[in-house]
């Protein structure tokens, strides 16, 4: 009489607790370092702001040349080029390019703090650089002083440059899903580069000053360094309360041999 028993169970044992999200990137987190370089890399550019929106150091005038001067330059090609950009980086438009990179995220990774990471790091530097808008209310370039001024937008404030910030939160999200794998170089430079030709198409268009740009990358890479350390650990302690407290084992085989009647043969 032979008996026949089930095939083993290829499902994960219960109780196996799920990796921690982004570690390679935990691997490089030091939180007290971060903290001291974010909080310094914000108050410096709010400071620079105020001080430059009161006319101090110079900034401005170094901005309005350089702003005319490419004002001057102004070709068909590159006319066409930065507008394309502040359409795909408007407040709708980028929108929808966060939540497609969020929902791919999730999709992939099947982890909602995955998920909420990318968004945070993705739309914190955008946050922030709308919160510092209103405190220096720094003036856009005026039309009137420029040859070709491509868009004006009279009625909202210039530093920093919102749509630098969210391609500096684009690109931070772009190396924290890459970072430790193979070909992270060659995306960290591309989205640098992107960074780069975001924050001179808003010179080019004639609604930015170049000291915009620049303080918007500062403050993009300085409130990420701030605020993710201490999410990462929020996010290890909200998953680990989640943890059942005594996790459930898989049962060993049962060594004794029973017979089903239904399962026999002679």
């Amino acid at each position: 009489m032979t008996v026949l028993h089930r095939a083993p169970s290829s499902a994960p044992p219960r109780g196996r607790t799920a990796p921690p999200v982004f570690p390679a990137v935990r691997a490089v987190v030091h939180d007290r370092a971060w903290a001291a370089w974010g909080a310094t890399g914000v108050a410096g550019v709010v400071v620079a702001g105020l001080l430059t929106t009161w006319g101090a150091g110079g900034v401005s005038e170094v901005d309005l040349d350089l702003v005319q001067r490419a004002s001057r330059a102004h070709v068909p090609v590159l006319d066409e080029a930065s507008l394309l950009v502040d359409r795909l980086l408007a407040p709708q438009l980028g929108a929808a390019l966060v939540l497609l990179l969020v929902v791919a995220v999730w999709v992939v990774s099947r982890r909602a703090a995955a998920a909420l990471t990318v968004l945070g790091v993705a739309v914190g530097p955008w946050a922030a650089a709308e919160l510092v808008k209103l405190v220096v209310q720094r003036d856009r370039p005026d039309p009137g002083l420029l040859v070709d001024p491509l868009i004006i937008e009279p009625h909202s404030f210039s530093f920093p440059s919102g749509h630098t910030a969210l391609a500096t939160g684009l690109a931070l999200t772009l190396v924290l899903l890459v970072w430790g794998r193979r070909g992270a170089p060659v995306v960290i430079v591309a989205a640098a580069l992107a960074v780069v030709v975001v924050g001179l198409s808003r010179v080019w268009v004639g609604v930015h000053w170049p000291s915009d740009t620049v303080a918007s990358v500062v403050l993009g890479c300085s409130v990420v360094a701030l605020l993710l350390p201490p999410w990462l650990r929020l996010v290890d302690q909200v998953e680990k309360r989640s943890r059942p407290a005594h996790p459930v084992e898989p049962s060993a085989p049962n060594s004794s041999s029973t017979t089903d009647p239904g399962r026999t043969r002679s």
